[in-house]
């Protein structure tokens, strides 16, 4: 009995996941030396493409930045790297806002500044940082 039972819900499963619509990727843009520059990714909702994600590239095709839609605005973590491949910017969005830590970073990977939006504005303690990882300033909005 346990066994039918696990088999039923292998296939509703299988059923579930066969209906999702697929993601339609498209190149948005290239750089001059034909490398894709943005990307956006799309899935087919009531016979509407609606994006759901983007990611943009460096010229030399390494990635840049991206993140997820939601309505068509920013939704979720957003990242950004340096060409070096070393992580610039990280935060989050809800409805196309920013919202909560924000990090941004400087090419040797050390901490530039940090803080926390709320509604798309700074609030709360933010810090600073030099190169070399030495607070230098510290603000409150």
């Amino acid at each position: 009995m346990v066994k039918m039972k696990n088999i039923i819900i292998l296939f509703m499963s299988i059923a579930f996941f066969a209906c999702e619509p697929p993601v339609i990727e498209k190149v948005a843009s290239k750089h001059p030396n034909g490398e894709k520059k943005k990307v956006e990714f799309f899935k087919e909702i009531e016979g509407e493409e609606v994006l759901i994600e983007e990611k943009h590239y460096h010229d030399d095709g390494k990635f840049k930045m991206g993140g997820k839609f939601k309505d068509g605005l920013r939704d979720g973590e957003w990242k950004a790297y340096f060409q070096n491949g070393q992580l610039q910017s990280e935060g989050v969005f809800k409805a196309g806002k920013r919202f909560g830590i924000a990090k941004v970073y400087f090419p040797n990977g050390q901490l530039r500044y940090e803080g926390q939006y709320e509604n798309d504005k700074e609030i709360g303690h933010w810090k600073f940082y030099n190169e070399k990882g030495k607070l230098v300033n510290e603000k409150d909005y």
